[in-house]
């Protein structure tokens, strides 16, 4: 009589209940577990397989043709293939020496299409910067008859002449015309 439930009336067994949780139980479902690992990663290795028909690559080659390369395409792709291919003299006047920098060079051309970051920035900035200046500082007259003349001599004869005179009323083209004013109606007080 001492195992009995006083609300119910039935017996109660002592210790736990067995019939739950078995070892076999997790043994049996560890290994149905891994077997469906392996047969999944076969069956992705078999989908992503070249050799095989119904995989993804012939599915990639018969829903999208290869189109024939552009010349563009064409001459990117033998830049690509070609092993240490000649760098343009321009190209290689503006690199700076540095030991070791034909290996990473021949390296940098096999991996990377060009054209590729610059090699030194500030020197190439102020070669552009030069190069502006030159121009700017520059006098020259175009087969047309058209004279450009330096920056500082422009600067020059605007102080001396002032800007030219506008003829006729200045109207700037993008502000709208204005609206004839309506006074507003008087509110009416209570």
């Amino acid at each position: 009589m001492d195992n009995l439930d006083p609300n119910t009336g039935t017996h109660v067994g002592a210790g736990h209940d067995e019939s739950d949780l078995s070892i076999r139980g997790i043994i049996i479902f560890g290994i149905l577990l891994a077997l469906g690992g392996v047969m999944a990663f076969v069956m992705m290795k078999g989908f992503l397989s070249s050799d095989l028909p119904l995989s993804l690559p012939w599915f990639e080659a018969k829903l999208f043709p290869q189109q024939p390369l552009t010349p563009a395409q064409q001459q990117l792709q033998q830049h690509r293939e070609a092993p240490g291919k000649a760098v343009s003299e321009e190209e290689a006047a503006n690199r700076p020496e540095a030991p070791g920098r034909g290996d990473e060079e021949r390296r940098l051309q096999q991996t990377f299409p060009v054209p590729r970051l610059q090699y030194d920035d500030t020197r190439e900035m102020s070669n552009f910067r030069g190069s502006e200046e030159q121009w700017l500082a520059s006098n020259w007259k175009d087969k047309d008859g058209n004279v450009h003349i330096s920056i500082d001599q422009a600067k020059k004869l605007l102080v001396e002449r002032g800007l030219p005179q506008v003829s006729g009323p200045f109207i700037p083209p993008t502000l709208p015309t204005a609206a004839p004013m309506v006074p507003a109606p008087v509110a009416q007080r209570k």
